[in-house]
């Protein structure tokens, strides 16, 4: 691999180009090209990090990646232009910009693999993004909503509040029809396309070791944003936040949990309000025992590791229950905040 990066990429050209559009000239690299090149390097960089699918216990066992200059030099372009930090992809990368505009997978990792291994790849990633533009008309009524209140038009933030809660069925319904082992067997998925997206290595800042996460369903702006709406405290840590969320929609979180009007409302003894608001949030509250199930399968050519949460294999965590049983635990946590 370093040989054909090194024998097919201008390093020097890449870098004129990336250095020219972080001065503002978008002319060479147009934003949607920018976003798919995001994609591309990304997904070289986890390839390059893993070597094999299945991920094997050797390389989880690697701290510290020696990732090729090609590889190198556009990432930390990548990183200030996306307002991350991860040495790893993201939702964002690896998962939205890594489809065309007829929904195929651009960058395939299991290309050669049989049928089930590649339906389990597609609809797996394909998932997330469809969520995300079904989303979309969610966050513009969330706005509505929170206009309306602050106007103080109360009956038109209750109308914009049920229709908020009519759509949100939407992806959490894309959620629970793909989520299943007709798709995405369970016997294929930790092996061949959960542990890819996972990077569980990474680097010293400051004379400290950091490391990072892979891919997570929590870096899913949808979750983030209604989590925000409704006034619960961030799943992800700042740290994380600026890990694997892109700048623009940490900024989209941070404005909406600013102008959240729950506590007021329940203040307020506004009872209409705070049952929509509810209803919002036993809506979120129900993949954890789908999730398990995926989760559970034995894979014993590798370390126990939850990509959003690298290898948590430990003097406390010694098997895939016990892995399980932490997740549990920060899940039940989750859930009484939401009450």
């Amino acid at each position: 691999m370093r040989k054909l990066l090194r024998d097919n990429v201008s390093l020097s050209e890449v870098e004129a180009i990336l250095a020219a559009v972080e001065a503002g000239n978008e002319l060479p690299f147009p934003s949607d090209a920018y976003n798919g090149f995001f994609a591309c390097i990304a997904m070289s960089r986890h390839a390059y990090r893993w070597a094999t699918i299945p991920v094997i216990k050797a390389a989880q066992k690697e701290k510290f990646i020696d990732l090729p200059p090609e590889l190198e030099l556009p990432w930390s372009f990548l990183r200030r232009h996306y307002g991350v930090t991860s040495q790893g992809g993201n939702c964002t990368s690896n998962y939205f910009y890594n489809f065309d505009d007829r929904e195929n997978i651009v960058y395939q990792i299991n290309c050669c693999n049989t049928e089930t291994i590649r339906s389990a790849e597609y609809h797996f990633a394909h998932m997330f993004p469809v969520m995300e533009k079904l989303s979309l008309p969610i966050y513009h009524d969330i706005v509505k909503s929170i206009i309306s209140f602050e106007q103080g038009q109360r009956d038109k933030c209750l109308h914009f509040l049920k229709l908020i809660n009519t759509q949100l069925r939407l992806p959490l319904k894309v959620y629970y029809d793909t989520l299943v082992d007709s798709k995405i067997s369970r016997s294929v998925w930790l092996h061949y396309v959960q542990g890819f997206q996972g990077w569980a290595a990474g680097e010293i800042i400051d004379g400290k070791y950091v490391e990072y996460d892979g891919l997570s369903g929590n870096q899913l702006p949808l979750f983030q944003v209604v989590d925000a709406f409704i006034g619960l405290d961030r799943f992800l840590n700042e740290e994380e936040m600026h890990g694997y969320m892109p700048l623009s929609q940490r900024k989209l979180t941070t404005s909406l949990r600013q102008h959240s009007f729950r506590r007021k409302a329940k203040e307020d003894g506004d009872s209409e309000i705070e049952a929509e608001m509810l209803k919002i949030v036993k809506q979120l509250r129900a993949h954890r025992a789908r999730a398990r199930s995926y989760l559970s399968t034995d894979a014993p050519e590798r370390l126990i590791m939850i990509a959003g949460k690298s290898v948590l294999e430990s003097s406390t965590v010694k098997n895939i229950k016990d892995a399980l049983d932490f997740l549990d635990a920060m899940l039940a946590k989750r859930f009484r905040e939401t009450v």
